[in-house]
């Protein structure tokens, strides 16, 4: 079920008699459980609850009923039970009927509501149903009432009319969806004769809405046209208002109305739809279109509080300056409005146009700020009559033809609910009617796009600011059509980006890099092998990071857990006065922002398939390119020694990142050359190579050439010698790289690099929070969690030359390291390195360590991060600069 369909089935509970006893089955029901789950609930075979007449459903909810006036007691008592604490239910819920008493255990929030208001707070219950709670939809419930009603109308019409749903037709069809939005806002909120359109719609449209496409078509085209050139249409149109604006200009037909079709109108029209939020409204409906969009409804609706992150800094905290510097002075304040008079804000991927609506707003309340300031200056009637910030001032490209047709409209609405401010506050707002602006919204693909044609470049008289959330795509994911917009924009050797970054390099170039601009993006832009390429070529357009956010979780989808990690990043022509970098609540100030987001200047880190400082190779383990044919789980392994005892000779322990960081256990099949005719005598290891050989036969090209050998990894680094062993991702929560020394015959998987020459030393520097923020600063990530890299992370990790005997301290270390973990056996490396529990010897070991090896660089130990860097970037940079030397010399 989408959340629309989840609001539709709690507000039918709310309207319908409370029975305490069919509730909780009728709220399962509601909440998307399965029949078969709500059958057995129902019998009782699954209801754990401790509770008289309460049902707990698994992790979903542990509901109570409760006597009259006492649904705070009861959900005091689902606190309390045994059973909620074991199960952890996502809503713990009690009613009378006539109240309302909800909590979410895990986050203590708690609902307090009436029965009949059940359905408005949907968004409350949505974790019942697997979905993560979506404040913008509890705090906006009508916006995703008016959603699911144009969700049913838009299906029904496009089943009783196929080509409406075609390509062909997709275009009118998003039209007519805008346009009757428009007549029902506007019927509602004044901008018509209250409800006008609705009723003389439903009065010549017969009563089955047989007459209905006849109807709309001529009240749209009514619409557009003046009171006295409409001779032509039937006379009863007379009275419909002159829209004009372009939102009835072109093309203008109707599909045909069933009976069902024309219900959901009728109940799209009956719906109030004066509390529609254009920027919240406007993200939800692109799911009308896109049925598969439904179920995580809102997903691309971007939240006022991240829009700000990116439009505050870029422009609206210098406006907010210079209106603070010029509050007493009227001269100083007009200026300010002439300035905001002249700004164009410009999305080049706008969906359905959040950014520009909140821009739209947050330019307007500020120029209601200055009027009010001036008649307090000046006297009443000194001041402009109305908004000198048309929406015409406001540009976006966006591919999908629907999410650019809401834009308009988002903005049509962002505009008359603004002039509603005005009109509360000065006493008078233009007409709303004719419409006489539009914003400048073009359907098409943004990289293939002039932006200077769509909107042009600041200049003299305006200004123009950039900013937006482009699509992200990885290198893996992108599909050929992107890769192609990425080499169309000059990108053709730097193809190993994010597909976002060519957003980056269109808006240095756009009106000769004139304009700033602030982008969100993956946070892997500034992490690993993407920041030296891409950012020494962006840097090449003289543009630098005027501000930038350390990586945060970005979440707009009610269904999606995981969200994204992202950063934003702020750039302007030149070097900017002051850069600032934000870190959830904290700001920096600097000179110079790098792309590593540290506040230093921009030295890259060239990916190297050497260690530069000398130290012993790592490499990375082994990988078998064997569908699993080769890997062995435990028990797998205890039965083929059942089978044939000589099958352990074969088996060798697997080593990844898991084994590695939770102790967990498996093994391989590794046969060497030597010993392939022995190995094939025994039958488990004989079945599991004939597995391996049927697969790589039928498998990728990788697979195939290796489909001889099938007793051979792939590709194999293994040495039976001890090693060093790191995993390739590890959680950003510890303090530490969580590396560990292994015995010989240990065969490392490919979630895991390998040091055969051992020398304890490397132990201790790996081991260092020193090694630690190298790896945070210039290595990928994983969502919040680390990816290592041999090439970016370990070849490039800047040493002093140690001496003997400094390596032997290091050593000593090392050992005093490894002994104090062995004395928390059984404890494993995720549970010793766990930053809230990490035992106080180790953590003091470590310390001790890290203090060894930092008197090492300077002489002692560093007084913070920002110095560490600076060191580490320093030694980098003079060792890339005598490579450099010596290659030229050659």
């Amino acid at each position: 079920m989408n959340p629309t369909e989840i609001y539709d089935a709690l507000a039918e509970i709310a309207a319908k008699p409370f029975d305490p006893n069919e509730f909780p089955f009728a709220f399962a029901e509601a909440t998307d459980a399965a029949k078969a789950a709500i059958s057995k609930l129902r019998n009782g075979s699954t209801n754990k609850s401790d509770l008289p007449g309460g049902v707990l459903f698994n992790k979903k909810f542990h509901y109570a009923p409760a006597l009259k006036g006492l649904t705070d007691v009861t959900l005091d008592q689902l606190r309390a039970s045994k059973k909620t604490k074991a199960s952890k239910p996502a809503i713990l819920i009690a009613s009378d009927g006539e109240t309302i008493a909800a909590e979410h255990p895990a986050s203590g929030d708690t609902l307090h509501c009436t029965f009949s208001e059940l359905g408005d707070h949907f968004g409350f219950f949505l974790p019942a149903a697997g979905k993560e709670r979506y404040r913008a939809v509890e705090e906006n419930p009508v916006d995703v009432k008016a959603t699911g009603k144009l969700a049913r109308l838009y299906d029904a019409l496009t089943k009783a009319n196929p080509d409406w749903g075609s390509d062909d037709r997709r275009h009118e069809m998003n039209q007519l969806m805008m346009r009757l939005i428009f007549c029902m806002f506007a019927e509602d909120v004044g901008i018509f004769p209250d409800n006008q359109f609705s009723r003389l719609l439903f009065t010549h449209a017969g009563d089955k809405g047989e007459e209905a496409r006849e109807t709309i078509i001529a009240a749209f085209n009514a619409m557009n046209l003046p009171k006295d050139k409409r001779g032509a249409l039937p006379a009863w149109t007379a009275e419909l208002e002159y829209v004009n604006g372009g939102l009835f200009a072109g093309t203008i037909d109707a599909p045909r109305f069933d009976t069902i079709a024309f219900r959901y109108l009728r109940d799209a029209c009956d719906l109030n739809w004066r509390e529609i939020n254009p920027d919240i409204f406007g993200s939800m409906i692109q799911s009308v279109a896109d049925p598969k969009q439904r179920s995580e409804l809102g997903m691309h609706y971007t939240s006022v509080p991240n829009i700000m992150k990116v439009i505050g800094p870029l422009f609206l905290d210098d406006l907010d300056a210079e209106i603070h510097k010029a509050w007493d002075r009227a001269k100083a304040l007009q200026q300010v409005l002439d300035r905001m008079s002249r700004i164009r804000v410009f999305d080049p991927a706008c969906g359905s146009g959040n950014f520009l609506v909140v821009s739209y707003r947050e330019l307007r309340a500020r120029e209601t700020r200055i009027l009010q300031r001036l008649e307090e200056l000046n006297g009443p009637g000194s001041m402009q009559m109305f908004s000198a910030i048309p929406i015409s001032n406001f540009y976006g490209i966006e591919i999908a033809d629907f999410a650019a047709e809401t834009a308009k409209l988002a903005l049509f609405i962002a505009e008359y609910q603004a002039n509603a401010s005005f009109a509360e506050v000065f006493g008078r707002r233009p007409a709303a009617l004719p419409l006489k602006d539009s914003a400048n919204i073009q359907v098409g693909n943004s990289l293939r796009e002039d932006w200077e044609t769509i909107c042009p470049p600041s200049s003299d008289d305006h200004e123009v600011f950039i900013a937006g959330n482009p699509p992200y795509y990885g290198a893996k994911k992108r599909e050929d059509w992107q890769t192609e917009d990425m080499v169309c924009n000059g990108l053709s050797e730097l193809l190993l980006l994010d597909y976002v970054a060519t957003w980056f390099f269109k808006a240095a170039r756009y009106g000769g890099g004139s304009s700033p601009f602030a982008l969100v993006a993956t946070s892997s832009i500034c992490q690993g092998e993407q920041v030296a390429p891409m950012w020494g070529a962006l840097f090449e357009y003289s543009h630098r990071i005027k501000f930038a956010y350390r990586p945060f979780m970005w979440r707009n989808s009610a269904a999606d857990n995981a969200g994204v990690w992202v950063t934003i990043i702020g750039m302007q022509a030149g070097t900017p006065t002051e850069a600032r970098l934000f870190d959830g609540d904290v700001v920096t100030t600097a000179k110079e922002i790098s792309p590593y987001l540290i506040p230093f200047r921009f030295i890259p880190i060239v990916a190297s398939n050497k260690q530069i400082f000398d130290l012993s190779e790592m490499v990375m383990g082994s990988n078998p390119v064997d569908g699993k044919r080769l890997s062995v789980s435990v028990s797998e392994r205890e039965e083929m020694i059942s089978a044939d005892a000589r099958s352990q000779s074969f088996l060798l322990p697997y080593i990844g990142g898991d084994e590695l960081i939770e102790g967990k256990q498996r093994y391989c099949v590794w046969v060497s050359d030597e010993g392939l005719a022995e190995a094939l005598d025994v039958k488990p290891i004989r079945e599991r190579i004939e597995a391996c050989a049927k697969y790589r036969s039928s498998a990728g090209r990788d697979a195939r050439k290796v489909a001889h050998v099938p007793h051979r990894f792939c590709y194999s680094t293994f040495q039976d010698r001890p090693c060093i062993a790191v995993p390739n991702s590890q959680s950003s929560d510890r303090e530490y790289v969580p590396a560990t020394m292994l015995s010989a015959g240990n065969v490392l998987s490919k979630e895991a690099f390998a040091i055969y020459d051992q020398e304890d030393y490397l132990f201790a520097v790996i081991s260092s929070s020193l090694h630690r923020l190298w790896l945070a600063t210039v290595g990928g990530r994983i969502g919040n969690g680390f990816r290592y890299s041999v090439r970016v992370v370990y070849n490039t990790f800047p040493v002093p030359k140690f001496s003997d005997e400094q390596r032997l301290q290091l050593s000593t270390s090392a050992r005093r390291i490894l002994k104090c973990r062995y004395s928390h056996f059984p404890k494993t490396i995720s549970e010793l390195y766990d930053p809230k529990e990490m035992p106080d010897d180790l953590r003091a070991v470590h310390r001790e360590n890290d203090d060894l090896l930092e008197t090492m660089y300077i002489g002692r130990p560093f007084r913070n991060d920002t110095e560490r860097l600076e060191k580490l970037f320093k030694l980098y940079a003079a060792k890339v600069k005598s490579q450099d030397k010596k290659g030229a010399g050659a």
